[in-house]
């Protein structure tokens, strides 16, 4: 094949980039969608484990892994198609710059544990993790790639059984004749690691033959490490000699947490971390993500023994940016979210500003399930304290019948959560593992700094309006009382609440479809002000009753999901909670007083 060649009459060939044991790898243009792609064409033999690859990374869709989209016959040839990342890898990164700095290499060692973590989430061993399977692009992004591919090519091809890995990072149980597994793959991470802070393999540099490399390796002895120095409990405890003894992703991560205590073992610190530190999969990507904001700061910025929480999280925080209500929760669902579910369709214009609706329509058409991302403040009475400046572990409470549930706190105190509900059939469909792939989505995404900001509204949009604002003393006096506490309000000012004894009065901004049509909203339609609304006793609670007032009629700038209404509403829901009335015509009459209240403070909807 040459540059210019067309490959399946869709993939025009621009550049050979290499070769490697599986075959040559070429940049081409995929004419069907004008984008550039990677093609890998499988050698004599290897056309098994190309689609191999395919299948297997078809299932793993991670911002810190090559993306697989398609495996393609051309003839005899037999190639993959994946996501082209123009970067360098890191086996040439050290080849060229030499051993890297320890703050660069653990910037590259969490994007790696999040992708490790996100694959073993997935029931997948890499098998072959190694500097040269870790591409690196210029501003430090990590991408994993081959993944799931047994490499013996690079060592021998004859005698023995058949190793999985390359010899100067595989495991010692590995190099002895055993399995691949999750603990195999964490001990690659920390010979990649150990090769980046070293400058060469922890079983050597393969001068004296790949076979004393082999026989380090099933001894089990790596070269003692020269140049690492924050970085050495850690390399030394990932690849510790024993698997069984060998630290998970998330014990790992609890040993990064403290390894800024130089004068405690690996081993003490390991004890501390299996006793205290999060034990899923997921946590070890919040806790590297906490290490990260310690371990940038410039040396001698902060004492050796852990400072006390600040109310102020440092300037260099994890979080949503400098005016977290202007961050879009949609930025944080990358665009291949859930692709392995099914076809997911996401909508920024649904619900409260600070949220972002994912629909997915499963495969096979088993169902529908839908997914809501929420930004908010810190919580009120939270059940785990909330640390200024660290980030905080992902919360799973159990799945129950029809919902689960993933959240974690970011550094700034902000907190981001996540629920995933069925909407349509999928009685038999899992909610939890859509809910857990999409929260390490999104943790991922913050990883790497801010989200982006959400499109501008207009002027007259309900985004600008200060919700404790659209009523006072005297308006909430009249509907069930004298406020005794200020009014609390909700992130963004998007909602604000308001209490006089057992009594309570809560305005909340949302986008729905329109209102005046649906019956499902219950209640009737009426006019407040000029202003049609929905005035809706509580089916369930004869104390309480809402006014859902439109504040203005739009039409979102991108398509709707299929099947559902073309305009958009901006809405301000006033709900009075009160057990002292006598009936619910009385709650909603004081419910309806107030809502005329918000409506003369409301801006023009032009």
């Amino acid at each position: 094949m040459h540059s210019g060649s067309l490959v399946a009459g869709r993939y025009r060939l621009e550049e050979e980039l290499g070769q490697g044991g599986m075959g040559a790898v070429w940049r081409a243009t995929d004419l069907e969608l004008g984008r550039e792609v990677a093609l890998k064409r499988a050698i004599a033999g290897s056309a098994g484990q190309i689609r191999r690859e395919a299948k297997v990374g078809a299932g793993v869709l991670h911002p810190n892994v090559v993306t697989v989209f398609d495996t393609v016959a051309d003839g005899d040839a037999q190639w993959l198609v994946t996501e082209y990342v123009q970067a360098m890898s890191l086996d040439r990164i050290i080849e060229v710059d030499g051993p890297l700095p320890e703050a660069r290499v653990l910037r590259i060692g969490v994007q790696l544990a999040t992708a490790l973590v996100a694959i073993h989430e997935r029931g997948i061993v890499h098998r072959d993790l190694k500097p040269a399977n870790v591409l690196v692009t210029d501003d430090d992004v990590v991408k994993l790639t081959d993944l799931g591919i047994a490499r013996w090519a690079e060592v021998t091809q004859t005698g023995g059984a058949q190793l999985t890995g390359t010899v100067g990072y595989v495991a010692p149980e590995i190099a002895n004749g055993g399995q691949a597994t999750a603990a195999s793959d964490v001990f690659s991470l920390g010979a990649t690691l150990y090769a980046a802070v070293e400058g060469r393999s922890p079983w050597g540099d393969g001068s004296d033959g790949p076979f004393a490399q082999m026989n380090r390796a099933a001894k089990g002895s790596p070269i003692p490490h020269q140049l690492a120095r924050r970085l050495a409990p850690l390399l030394d405890a990932l690849m510790e000699p024993d698997p069984a003894r060998r630290p998970s992703a998330a014990a790992a991560a609890g040993l990064l947490q403290g390894h800024d205590l130089p004068r405690r073992s690996w081993q003490q610190r390991l004890r501390t971390v299996r006793r205290n530190a999060m034990l899923t999969a997921a946590a070890a990507i919040v806790v590297v993500g906490a290490v990260l904001l310690g371990w940038l700061l410039p040396r001698g910025s902060a004492p050796q023994t852990a400072a006390p929480p600040t109310t102020t999280p440092p300037p260099n925080s994890i979080g949503l940016g400098s005016d977290p209500a202007t961050a879009d929760p949609c930025a944080l669902i990358p665009v291949t979210a859930l692709r392995e579910f099914g076809k997911a369709y996401v909508d920024p214009e649904v619900d409260g500003f600070a949220t972002c609706v994912i629909t997915s329509n499963l495969d096979e058409g088993i169902g529908q399930v839908q997914s809501h991302l929420v930004l908010t403040g810190p919580e009120e009475y939270p059940s785990r304290p909330v640390r200024p400046g660290v980030l905080g572990e992902i919360e799973r409470p159990d799945e129950k019948t029809d919902r689960c549930e993933r959240s974690f706190n970011l550094p700034d105190t902000n907190r981001v959560t996540l629920v995933t509900t069925r909407l349509d059939k999928a009685e038999q469909t899992r909610l939890c593992p859509i809910a857990n792939a999409l929260i390490l989505d999104a943790l991922t995404v913050v990883l790497n700094g801010p989200p982006a900001r959400r499109p501008e509204l207009p002027a007259n949009s309900l985004d600008k309006v200060d919700a404790c604002r659209l009523v006072d003393g005297a308006d909430a006096g009249q509907a069930f009382g004298k406020p005794s506490e200020p009014p609390v309000a909700d992130f963004g000012n998007w909602g604000c609440s308001w209490e006089a004894g057992r009594s309570e009065l809560s305005i909340k901004f949302t986008r729905v479809w329109p209102i005046e049509p649906d019956a499902e909203y219950g209640g009737k339609v009426i006019k407040v002000g000029s202003r049609n609304a929905r005035l809706i006793p509580d089916p369930d609670d004869k104390t309480t009753c809402t006014a859902m007032v439109v504040h203005r009629q739009y039409t979102p700038k991108l398509p709707v999901l299929e099947d559902t209404p073309e305009q958009r509403q901006e809405v301000v829901s006033v709900v009075l909670e009160d057990p002292t009335a006598a009936d619910p015509t009385t709650v909603c009459a004081r419910t309806e007083a107030a809502a005329e209240a918000v409506v003369r403070r409301l801006p023009d909807a032009g």
